[in-house]
């Protein structure tokens, strides 16, 4: 008699295993840390300009399609006219070329631009540090003469704080900044790795970007032959929407933070106050991150203006409450639109558990990637209502009390058909329930 396993056993036995598998890996883990980190460390070390390259890539491509559609592929059609492949590839070169050159000139012209005016801006604040202090110290006692215990705690406040910015600027900031310096400049061991890894990231996004048909064909080919085609349909969907959510996310996320910035920086130029790149560029970059983003700029750059001219610092806070209406309210809607279709809540949620577990870049990618996990956990509920003949719409169970079980097909009764029911009836709940 030929011998027969059942495929659920056969399944109680694979997940078993895993379960042991699993376990001994998390011991082992546990017991040696060290070598964990070493590992991790190296493994990062070696894929960092891979990933770094095709994010790269990802985040270029909107430019590569604008350069290739709308200004090269009219050229190559006019220069090679039937030969279609030669005008594609055509486009596709110069496209690529025109976006590498662009990205460059912005990132060099940038930290050319940046960079000194920035660490200038942090000398002065150290080396004006006391008389800021200073002035702090004279606006607390101007505002208390009598010298209460109030202003007595802000003083020791306000002198606990300033010990340790300085601290923190003299110890971790300026000396990391000469190493920048010293690093671009005079070619060290760890500038030389950095600008290695700067250029390996670089040319993997050219090769990405000049053979990204190739590698999403790729990609679909593993895909449909790993799945089943509805299975493997319905990752296809799902990629898709993934890409027009990060996509449309973080490059609309970086034009809007960059105008921001620029705003800034032209108001604060034209009022003339001081560290008008510093802080446009802290108020620029920290706009990235949705909600949290605006108050974490604003308020250290607030600190600042506020030590130095404490009228210069309320106009400041003034203007960037104005600024971040008119971002929430015209320049956001019209640049994102309703990109990840979340509530706001939501979004609060993925942001506070982003940042919780994986820092700033939790807090950047949280909102983008709870919509994705929302997207799919709502495809897969509905999938299961639609199997029990229950209606998919939430606004469909605002008033539901139950369901109707087997043999009803799938009624639904609302809380006031249930009341008028049990009315006629003349039972209650409980009976009916005993009576189920």
């Amino acid at each position: 008699m030929k011998w027969k396993i059942e495929k659920k056993y056969l399944k109680i036995a694979a997940v078993t295993l895993g379960v042991i598998i699993l376990s001994i890996l998390f011991k082992y883990m546990l017991e040696h840390e060290g070598k964990i980190s070493e590992l991790k460390n190296t493994v990062w070390g070696t894929l960092a300009p891979i990933i770094t390259g095709g994010v790269l890539a990802y985040l270029l491509n909107p430019i590569l399609n604008f350069f290739e559609h709308y200004c090269f592929t009219p050229l190559g059609k006019l220069l090679f006219q039937k030969k279609e492949s030669a005008w594609k590839k055509f486009s596709r070169i110069l496209g690529t070329l025109c976006t590498i050159v662009l990205f460059l000139v912005l990132v060099v012209g940038g930290l050319y631009l940046v960079i000194p005016q920035v660490y200038l801006s942090l000398s002065k604040i150290v080396t004006e540090a006391p008389n800021y202090y200073n002035t702090v110290v004279t606006w607390i006692d101007s505002l208390d003469p009598k010298q209460s215990e109030l202003s007595h705690y802000l003083l020791l406040g306000l002198d606990r704080v300033y010990s340790q910015a300085i601290a923190y600027l003299n110890q971790d900031i300026l000396p990391n900044m000469d190493k920048i310096v010293v690093g671009i400049t005079s070619g060290i061991v760890g500038g030389l790795k950095v600008i290695l890894n700067m250029v390996l990231a670089l040319i993997i996004s050219i090769y990405v970007m000049m053979e990204k048909e190739i590698l999403i064909a790729v990609g679909k080919k593993l895909t449909y032959s790993f799945f089943s085609r509805k299975h493997a349909n319905a990752v296809m969907r799902g990629v898709r929407y993934a890409n027009q959510v990060f996509g449309g996310f973080i490059n609309g996320k970086i034009i809007d933070s960059f105008i921001i910035g620029a705003l800034c920086y032209l108001f604060m130029t034209v009022v003339q106050y001081d560290y008008a790149v510093l802080i446009s560029m802290i108020i620029g970059v920290t706009n990235i991150i949705p909600y949290f983003g605006p108050f974490i700029g604003a308020i250290p750059s607030a600190l600042i203006l506020l030590m130095m001219n404490v009228k210069q610092g309320i106009i400041f806070i003034i203007f960037i409450i104005i600024l971040q209406q008119i971002d929430g309210n015209v320049i956001g809607p019209i640049i994102l639109g309703d990109r990840l279709k979340i509530s706001s809540m939501w979004i609060l949620f993925a942001i506070l558990i982003g940042g919780g577990f994986f820092g700033v870049p939790g807090m950047i990618l949280g909102a983008p990637c709870f919509a994705c996990l929302y997207a799919l956990v709502g495809t897969i509920c509905k999938k299961f209502l639609r199997d029990k003949g229950l209606p998919t719409q939430t606004s469909e169970y605002y008033g539901i009390d139950q369901v109707a079980v087997a043999g009803s097909n799938g009624v639904v009764h609302k809380k006031e058909e249930q009341k008028a029911g049990e009315k006629e009836k003349g039972e209650t709940p409980a009976k009916e329930m005993d009576n189920e």
